[in-house]
């Protein structure tokens, strides 16, 4: 059977309407995949317990365990755990977004999204923005919880920014390095399975839990330097308002946005070649 000559002159007419280039177009796509990207997280109630549950119960139980060794250093524990907790919670989203990734990829979506009149940007895009929102999400669950264990943010208003601005773009760095993981395996159960492999190392390797100087001495250079112990100590800052909070938070956005140009090129470069 030939094709309808006036169906196909429709199709084309629609084609030309929505054009894959111009950014007009890739925001209202990109917004409308990121509508459906949270109506599938809504509907999912292992998302619900990571978002809300998993801090929760890693927050009580770090604090339960490690406030009086934390006080005998002269540590308020509560204040010093809570950006590492947070942390913690925004790796799981960006795990979470490998995940819905890698399955949108087994399934063909990403396929279908290709040969759409769609914005090519707009996939991906959805894919951050359903995720960033995700991370938002935990980290006020996380701070209301926190505050009921006597955490309090004694920075001002700026430094309110300062601290959201900087989960804003620890969680994109966090989705772009494992958006690299599922666009080069393409398999959920060994997306979820890998996933551990880069998380378990920046956080247990970290002055997220313990001080520095806590660590042995041949170790302290690498627990103090790398990107989570950075930002935890910008983090830290920015609630307690140190005076040193303008600096730390500088060398932690330099750190984040390098990692995010870095993983953010390489995972643009796996998508164009799916």
């Amino acid at each position: 059977m030939l094709p309808d000559p006036h169906v196909a002159a429709i199709a084309q007419q629609m084609i030309a309407q929505r054009q894959e280039t111009g950014w007009r177009r890739a925001i209202d796509d990109s917004l409308l995949i990121t509508g459906r990207n949270l109506i599938r997280l809504q509907r999912n109630p292992i998302v619900i317990v990571a978002i809300a549950i998993f801090p929760m119960v890693f927050l009580i139980g770090f604090w339960v365990v490690g406030q009086k060794l934390m006080a005998a250093q002269g540590v308020n524990y509560i204040q010093y755990l809570v950006p590492i907790i947070n942390l913690q919670a925004l790796f799981f989203a960006g795990l979470g977004s490998a995940i819905m990734l890698a399955k949108d990829i087994e399934t063909g979506m990403m396929e279908r999204a290709r040969v759409m009149p769609i914005s090519r940007v707009a996939v991906v895009a959805g894919l951050v923005l359903a995720y960033l929102i995700r991370g938002l999400l935990a980290t006020f669950i996380l701070l209301a919880v926190a505050y009921g264990l006597g955490f309090r943010f004694q920075g001002g208003f700026f430094a309110l920014l300062g601290y959201f601005s900087l989960v804003i773009i620890f969680t994109a760095a966090c989705i772009t390095g494992y958006s690299i993981l599922a666009l080069k395996l393409r398999t959920p159960t060994l997306v979820d399975a890998v996933a551990i492999i880069p998380y378990t190392p920046l956080l247990l390797l970290s002055n997220g839990f313990s001080p520095t100087e806590n660590f042995p001495i041949w170790l302290q250079p690498i627990v103090r330097y790398q990107p989570v112990s950075v930002t935890c100590d910008a983090l830290r800052a920015l609630v307690e308002g140190s005076a040193n909070g303008g600096s730390l938070y500088v060398a932690s956005l330099l750190w984040l946005v390098g990692i995010l140009v870095a993983l953010g090129s390489w995972s643009v470069r796996l998508y164009k070649s799916l």
